[in-house]
């Protein structure tokens, strides 16, 4: 049996619903070791990630490359593999598509926060950024949260025309729409899947939004205004994905607000604690944790078992 998995064979393993799941249950999984991840910054703004961790039974590591400039060229932003080890024999029974791991884990992780966190989850979902993470996003909320209608906003129109149009392929409602603020007081759900190199959403949020900012990933990206953060953080809440977003959450920290102090995602499903009661609009801050990918490695574990 092949062990290096093409781009579909690692979506075959990764199934929206049960990667869900399974990130959910690394939460509460006490044999996880996550080290925090190593980023080396390269020429012209690309970043070399590697993100090892493990629990009982598998390890893993991800190698990725993170090019900016490869937006438009027709080359990924993100390339490298996520290589699987089992924990007991020391093998290596698979080494997953990484671009394809970052894109669906990402997505599962905002679709897991919006399920313990989100005040309203019918929708529609305003989505800013058309590229994977846009299209991700969609295909995860439609799969394991049942939203069926979205608005697409996207500084290239073309690119949000074609994600709509993938939308409807998949028997959703989707419309381009040409102002993201405008289409937030519509939305009660939204994600912000942009390179994170200028604000885009402003506006002020609904009573009941939750907002997944997903796009910065270093203190120097934003996609979400500094004003709108301090206004959630006063009027609502804000959880980060991990503990590592405290250095890491550009949003966050432009706004001068104080990241460590804010629950991570662990936090909530660990107490299981939702947000709901509490009111106001939730603000959900991703950047990214090697314990995903983990979870990821360990559905498609799973999957070649025939489990």
């Amino acid at each position: 049996m092949d062990i290096l998995l093409n781009p579909e064979q690692t979506a075959a393993r990764l199934p929206w619903a049960p990667l869900v799941d399974e990130i959910e249950a690394l939460l509460t999984d006490a044999s996880v070791s996550v080290p925090p991840r190593t980023v080396l910054p390269m020429a012209a703004g690309a970043f070399l990630f590697a993100m090892p961790g493990c629990d009982a039974r598998t390890a893993m590591t991800k190698l990725i490359t993170f090019t900016p400039a490869n937006m438009g060229t027709g080359r990924p932003t993100i390339q490298g593999d996520v290589t699987v080890f089992d924990v007991a024999s020391g093998e290596r029974p698979l080494i997953l598509d990484g671009p394809t791991v970052t894109a669906r884990r990402t997505a599962a992780v905002t679709a897991l926060a919006a399920r313990w966190l989100a005040p309203d989850l019918n929708g529609p979902m305003l989505i800013v950024g058309a590229g994977v993470q846009g299209q991700a996003h969609i295909e995860v909320f439609a799969a394991a949260l049942g939203v069926t209608q979205f608005r697409i906003a996207s500084r290239r129109r073309a690119s949000a025309e074609a994600l709509a149009e993938h939308a409807r392929g998949l028997g959703l409602q989707a419309e381009v729409v040409d102002d993201a603020d405008a289409a937030l007081a519509d939305c009660p759900l939204a994600a912000t899947c942009t390179p994170a190199s200028e604000v885009v959403l402003r506006a002020a949020p609904r009573a009941d939004a939750f907002i997944a900012a997903v796009g910065a990933f270093t203190p120097q990206m934003v996609e979400i205004d500094a004003e709108l953060c301090r206004r959630i953080a006063a009027q609502g809440r804000i959880v980060v994905d991990s503990r590592d977003a405290g250095h890491e959450a550009g949003d966050l920290l432009q706004a001068g607000l104080d990241v460590d102090a804010m629950p991570a995602l662990a936090d909530i499903v660990r107490a299981q604690q939702t947000a709901r009661a509490e009111g106001g609009p939730v603000l959900f801050k991703s950047c990214g944790w090697a314990g995903w990918d983990l979870a990821a490695a360990r559905l498609a574990v799973q999957a070649r078992a025939g489990r």
